[in-house]
């Protein structure tokens, strides 16, 4: 089972949706509604540069995802189930009773926006079932990199990067030196709004497909957090497009997943058509039988 860019096995391929895994910075602009991305919201690229100016781009857009250059996550256990594993009560918990473990590690690095990583093979095969729900387990922390390149009103290239922190460092042009994006990590430990959650309410995403997730403890019994300190790795759920569940049949040799990034795992605040900060965002799931 690979983690791949390029999925090199298409046979019943299935887009489960966009994960929330992120959103450590623009947890709230998620709640609210599926993000643009960048290619729509400011056009299209030339040679990995947006062809508006802030001036074009004005006030009325305020947020957009794009590409990063490095979303670097590190994955412990991946699994399908027949039902939701997160549990309903109070507070909510993470229950495999319905799940096969497809993967299990004391921790993979990935990083989505630029290698092909293999993971540890599952011994055997999934049972022959169908699927409504994928989860992963990672460690809530993420390492990014990226920038976004615009124009400033008179032919001239005006790159943004980001600081440590996450914060653009402005504008820079190629005669004033263009500026080197740095890494910046976040930690994603409270999905709450004033008061700590350790739950994200199932959404549903653009493309299709629902997502929930779980912050818990490092345990073995991955236990809900009750506090930010407590929080040391995220669950994402996935629900998969209705009518498109992943089926595993006696027929079936194989699973392979791919974790994209590609215009959605990196949100860019603008303020006066200008980037101000920039973050994690969703990554996006798919499934292939063989």
């Amino acid at each position: 089972m690979k983690l791949k860019q390029n999925l090199l096995k298409s046979i019943n391929s299935i887009a489960v949706g966009f994960g929330l895994i992120g959103f450590a910075a623009f947890t709230d602009v998620a709640k609210a509604s599926a993000p643009p991305k960048c290619t729509d919201a400011i056009g299209a690229k030339v040679d990995g540069k947006y062809t508006k100016t802030a001036a074009q781009i004005g006030n009325s857009m305020t947020f957009c995802t794009d590409t990063p250059d490095r979303f670097e996550i590190t994955i412990h256990e991946l699994g399908l189930c027949t039902a939701q594993p997160i549990q309903t009560g109070s507070p909510r918990t993470f229950s495999k009773n319905d799940c096969v473990v497809s993967m299990t590690s004391s921790g993979v690095t990935a990083d989505l926006a630029n290698n092909t990583v293999d993971l540890p093979p599952m011994n055997g095969r999934p049972p022959s079932q169908t699927y409504t729900h994928a989860y992963i387990i990672i460690t809530n922390t993420f390492g990014l990199k990226g920038s976004v390149t615009i124009k400033n009103g008179s032919g001239d290239d005006v790159k943004y990067c980001p600081d440590a922190n996450g914060d653009s460092t402005g504008g820079t042009t190629a005669a004033s030196g263009f500026c080197t994006p740095q890494p910046h990590t976040e930690i994603l430990n409270d999905f709450g709004d004033g008061s700590f959650s350790a739950y994200f309410p199932e959404e549903t995403m653009d493309g299709g497909g629902k997502i929930s997730a779980l912050l818990t403890a490092a345990d073995a019994d991955l236990t809900t957090a009750t506090n930010a300190s407590e929080a040391k790795r995220l669950i994402g759920v996935f629900e998969t497009n209705s009518g498109s569940p992943v089926v595993i049949s006696d027929s079936t040799n194989g699973l392979e997943m791919q974790l994209t990034v590609t215009d959605i795992g990196y949100g860019i605040g603008f303020s006066g058509g200008e980037p101000q900060d920039f973050g994690s965002m969703p990554f996006k799931p798919i499934f292939a039988t063989f």
